[in-house]
């Protein structure tokens, strides 16, 4: 059989450009939301969040398609990392053996936790605040999963802004039974089948 092909291993630190331009996008997008709040003309999240990363003071060297739904995917800062808007309505339990991935909540509906597991081998459940920062190293199991023992709304949904090396459909593997157990134990609820 032969040997399988090893991507080389993709983890850095974000630059501080990188880092500022998420928090000016999550800004902006609070600040949009906040004066689209009283009244009819309230937009959606998404077409909130649309607009600012459509706008100049956001715009990428190759910019984010925002067309459809999303994800919206094809952004590359200037770095040369991949920048993607993703949204969420189910969980995806996974891991990137060769790349770290950078994601950055930007809005919630219902409430949020980030499921990884710790360097002792616990499961860890972390609140999702927004604006926060969640950095997976290569290899490092981790999820979205609405907020345990609060009642999920149909409507659940998480968007996040990620910033990746790589096209991360080439780097996405399922997670190990023991990560699949440790899933059930923390979150209570039986595991996406892959990721």
């Amino acid at each position: 059989m032969p040997e399988e092909t090893r991507r080389p291993l993709l983890d850095y630190m974000l630059g501080a450009d990188e880092l500022a331009w998420v928090k000016s996008v999550h800004e902006a997008f609070a600040a949009r939301q906040g004066r689209a709040s009283g009244g009819d003309g309230r937009l959606q999240p998404k077409d909130a969040l649309r607009e600012v990363l459509a706008g100049a003071a956001h715009a990428l060297p190759t910019p984010l398609d925002l067309s459809g739904p999303g994800p919206w995917r094809n952004g590359r800062n200037r770095h040369g990392r991949l920048v993607t808007a993703v949204f969420l309505r189910t969980v995806e339990l996974h891991r990137h053996e060769s790349s770290r991935t950078d994601q950055f909540p930007m809005y919630v509906i219902g409430e949020a936790e980030a499921f990884t597991i710790a360097e002792d081998g616990r499961p860890l459940l972390t609140p999702v605040t927004l604006g926060a920062h969640f950095h997976n190293a290569p290899g490092a199991p981790h999820a979205f999963v609405p907020k345990v023992g609060v009642p999920v709304p149909p409507d659940w949904e998480i968007a996040f802004i990620a910033i990746t090396p790589r096209n991360i459909l080439e780097d996405t593997q399922g997670v190990p039974e023991a990560v699949r157990t440790a899933y059930r134990q923390a979150v209570g609820r039986e595991p996406p089948l892959d990721g």
